[in-house]
């Protein structure tokens, strides 16, 4: 039996969130729907709170950003020069284990 993950269960949320919740609640509105009363609670301390809304606007040009960058490498096979030599990624692990 598969338990859901942290961020698939709903929150005991308040109507009154501080901005540590509302940042939860922001963060968590981009990997699922929020319930009724989490979307509720978070756009109430939004709409009192511009700290939490610059934060807000933040993270979704972030992550506008990189939706944008993993659809353009996905569709951009790499280049010659992209790769590393074999004797080159042996130079780099010989360095790394010597630090």
């Amino acid at each position: 039996m598969n338990t859901p993950s942290n961020w698939e269960q709903p929150t005991d949320v308040k109507l009154v969130t501080s901005c540590k919740q509302a940042a939860r609640l922001v963060s968590l509105s981009f990997e699922r729907k929020l319930t009724a009363r989490e979307a509720l609670a978070m756009r109430l301390h939004l709409a009192m709170c511009k700290t939490c809304t610059f934060y807000s606007r933040q993270i979704k040009a972030l992550r506008g950003i990189f939706v944008r960058h993993e659809e353009f490498l996905s569709n951009t096979p790499p280049s010659d020069c992209e790769c590393l030599s074999h004797e080159t990624k042996q130079k780099i692990k010989r360095a790394l284990d010597a630090s």
